[in-house]
């Protein structure tokens, strides 16, 4: 606003136009009251143990669950049925819909009456998605000594199914109870609009244009996990037990969105080219998501004895999840990676050590009272993990494919990885080119890992006795006792300077704390 129309270069500063309150642009919605879901599940199960032998337990149960999907509040949810002369089918148990659920569904109403039904008009459910039925669920177990009273086998598998959550499909993140607007200022002419009163006295609703909503699909299946296991444990000398496990895990059906409104990729207005362009970008709130795990656990524990203990554990795993994924291809791309949390090594131990000094131990076991006071009762305990990276996605910054879609994928010509990284520069960007105009990039997500992650803390503590009933005890605690740096992953934007670099860290520098504490 502060730019000379004539004469634009060297002129005009966005921090001026804030001084003299001339917002660009502004946006309002409505304030958003009540909302979520209601129902009543019905579970049912049995379950028994059997001890076939002295030496194998097997646990055998089925479930049988009925968790149907939820009746939004006062008729929150909606669905989309392009279909349909009216494709907008809002939940009502009668020819009306309740616009006092939210303070701006009058206003949304009158925008898109000629669009919308209700669920009682349309024959459809109250709820809007029809309950699943198929939601059995069996759970198996054993423990089995084979090689006598020191070894152990154990395993087990079992399905169990996830209730919605009700800030997803039951959010009221659809028409006509939700409702945004944007409106922009003039450019090249004496402001009108400014922070005072920028939408100069216009009421809610006159701009929207477009709306951004999400529907839901009247079929789906509940989501659910299946959970199975299989392991050793053995009883070792000196107290000593060590388990290995194999673990694994598969969810179906799992909370997701699917996309419905982008264009293809092309040239021309974005809006116009919209499979349904009366709208702005429509994502069915679906359960089509899917996920597995496996992994290789470990652990060796030392119960305390001798005023020692520990415990060593490690994890060797892969977490893969398959999504819609506009960004590889637009509306109906998916796209199977590896998770954005996977870490597939994972190190923990931690320990306890009654250090030996003082009255009966090895170091100036014959203290006296005064000496053993001092030297006497410390307990050092730490916890160390290391772990391996999380993974991340090399993106572009530009809309090459020309469909409004963020976070659009490069194309992939090398592997990506750098021998001698830097935080200036961590991964390869020549690696990665951006596509040709009007085309999706042929790399993955989630195929580059950041760095590792590690943890070094330790206290050390003593407790003196005050009383026969109470004590004081002394701690000194390390966080990060090295003071070491790790870090997060970097700007994966590959066709920008500032690709490739890291510029922060995923943990905190060295804390050391003191604490007194009294007991009684």
């Amino acid at each position: 606003m502060t730019q000379n129309p004539l004469s634009p270069g060297g002129t005009g500063d966005s921090f001026a136009d804030w001084m003299l309150g001339f917002p660009n642009d502004a946006s309002r919605s409505n304030p958003a009251t009540w909302w979520g879901g209601y129902g009543t599940y019905w579970h049912f199960f049995v379950q028994d143990d059997f001890k076939v032998t002295d030496r194998l337990t097997l646990n055998l149960g089925l479930r049988y669950e009925y968790t149907p999907f939820l009746n939004g509040y006062k008729g929150q949810v909606a669905t989309f049925d392009p279909k349909q002369a009216k494709p907008i089918i809002v939940a009502s148990e009668s020819d009306q819909i309740n616009l006092s659920a939210q303070p701006a569904a009058t206003i949304g109403y009158q925008l898109y009456q000629n669009l919308i039904q209700t669920s009682h008009q349309a024959g459809l459910p109250y709820s809007i998605v029809s309950p699943d039925t198929h939601q059995f669920a069996p759970r198996f177990g054993l423990a089995w000594r084979p090689f006598g009273q020191s070894t152990v086998l154990r395993g087990g598998y079992g399905m169990f199914y996830e209730a919605e959550n009700t800030d997803q499909r039951l959010n009221f993140n659809f028409l006509p109870f939700s409702l945004s607007e944007t409106v922009n200022a003039d450019q090249n002419v004496v402001p009108t609009r400014t922070t005072a009163n920028f939408f100069l006295g216009a009421p809610f609703g006159s701009a929207v244009t477009n709306a951004n909503w999400s529907p839901s699909p009247t079929r789906m299946r509940v989501g659910y996990d299946q959970h199975w296991n299989f392991g050793i444990q053995r009883q070792l000398p000196r107290m000593m037990v060590i388990e290995v496990d194999y673990v694994g895990t598969k969810g179906s059906f799992l909370q997701s969105g699917d996309a419905i409104n982008f264009p293809a990729a092309g040239p021309g207005n974005i809006q116009a080219r919209r499979p349904y362009p009366l709208f702005g970008t429509m994502s069915y709130n679906t359960e089509d998501a899917s996920s597995t795990y496996h992994a290789l656990q470990a652990k060796l524990e030392k119960r305390l004895s001798g005023g020692v203990w520990f415990l060593l554990s490690g994890t060797f795993s892969k977490s893969i999840t398959s999504a819609n994924a506009p960004a590889a291809g637009g509306n109906y791309a998916w796209q199977k990676a590896l998770t954005n949390f996977d870490v597939p090594v994972i190190f923990a131990t931690s320990f306890g050590y009654e250090l030996p000094f003082g009255k009966g131990k090895r170091v100036m076991g014959s203290a006296g009272r005064f000496g053993n006071g001092l030297i006497g009762g410390w307990q050092l305990q730490g916890i160390i993990n290391f772990r391996s990276g999380v993974p991340y996605t090399p993106v572009i910054s530009r809309d090459v494919t020309n469909t409004g879609i963020g976070g659009q994928l490069p194309n992939r010509i090398a592997s990506g990885s750098l021998a001698n990284r830097s935080l200036n520069l961590y991964f390869d960007k020549n690696a990665f080119v951006v596509p040709a105009a009007y085309t999706f990039g042929n790399s993955g997500g989630d195929i580059l890992r950041g760095d590792y992650n590690g943890a070094v803390n330790l206290s050390l503590f003593k407790q003196f006795a005050v009383t026969e009933r109470s004590r004081l005890q002394f701690r000194a605690e390390a966080f990060n006792l090295p003071n070491a740096a790790y870090f997060n992953t970097p700007n994966a934007t590959v066709d920008v300077a500032a690709g490739g670099r890291i510029t922060s860290t995923s943990n905190v520098p060295r804390q050391i704390q003191f604490a007194l504490k009294y007991i009684f």
